[in-house]
């Protein structure tokens, strides 16, 4: 298994490791563990491996996801038609197919909420693969998704709620990579940005039936001081416990928790 270089902090408080796979496949035994969404055209190919129990245990989020990701692959693919229809004749021999792969990580799990962690490759042609992040967080009583927005009052770009988390993943960040200074690729990767945070999931806590903070995801940039490196910052809720509303603060309590990820649930 290729896996990206990951950094480990002791400031960390949710301990656990993530590994990111180039590829992936279902072949064998992983057959039994994992549910597969394939489409291919002579352009190239997509696809999505859910692990068995979200169909299982977590149907609703499950059809969501899965009628999502049968557009959005359709529309990879018509993009994939796209570029290589706009290419000179004579390139077309060069032509390399476009591939998406994408699957997901269970992170974190209660009765009422569940956190899954989508990870994407995606390759355009001969380029570079790149890694992509989107976290999925359901809320299971509500049959609904649910953002930064629905926990955080005033969840905007470079509110005061998101300085806080920002300052929080920039100082966690810079103790993991041994940097002496918060250089200005550090403040860009960790802005106050919306987008960014949004990337989250919910951590486990020492009680149950709680959340102790949330983990903020990076996923790893192309270029640059940190490229190849992904980042997982767990921020205690004691961080942002004042920002929280009203109607969610009783979802968290406690210290964060190993995640129950098993790792080998994913290979290529």
């Amino acid at each position: 298994m290729q896996a990206l270089k990951l950094f480990f902090s002791p400031a960390a408080l949710c301990l656990w490791a993530i590994a990111i796979c180039i590829g992936f496949s279902v072949a064998g035994s992983d057959a039994d563990r994992t549910v597969a969404l394939r489409q291919q055209t002579k352009y190239g190919w997509a696809r999505t491996t859910f692990p068995v129990h979200m169909k299982r245990w977590d149907e609703n989020l499950y059809t969501l996801l899965s009628a999502r990701m049968k557009s959005e692959m359709s529309e990879f693919l018509r993009s994939a038609e796209q570029d290589a229809t706009a290419k000179p004749v004579e390139e077309e021999a060069n032509w390399k197919p476009y591939t998406e792969a994408i699957s997901y990580l269970e992170l974190f799990r209660t009765a009422s909420h569940v956190s899954y962690l989508e990870v994407a490759t995606v390759t355009q042609g001969a380029a570079q693969p790149v890694i992509g992040f989107r976290a999925i967080n359901f809320d299971k009583n509500g049959g609904k998704e649910i953002g930064l927005a629905d926990l955080i009052e005033g969840a905007t770009d470079r509110s005061t709620a998101l300085e806080a988390l920002a300052a929080y993943a920039r100082a966690d960040i810079k103790e993991q990579t041994g940097e002496e200074e918060e250089t200005d690729a550090l403040f860009d990767l960790t802005k106050a940005d919306l987008g960014i945070y949004e990337k989250f999931t919910l951590c486990p806590s020492s009680k149950m039936g709680k959340a102790a903070g949330l983990t903020i995801h990076f996923p790893p940039p192309a270029s640059g001081p940190y490229a190849g490196s992904d980042f997982h910052v767990t921020i205690p809720h004691t961080v942002f416990a004042k920002f929280l509303k009203p109607g969610v603060r009783s979802l968290f309590s406690g210290e964060p928790r190993a995640a129950p990820v098993s790792l080998q649930d994913i290979e290529s």
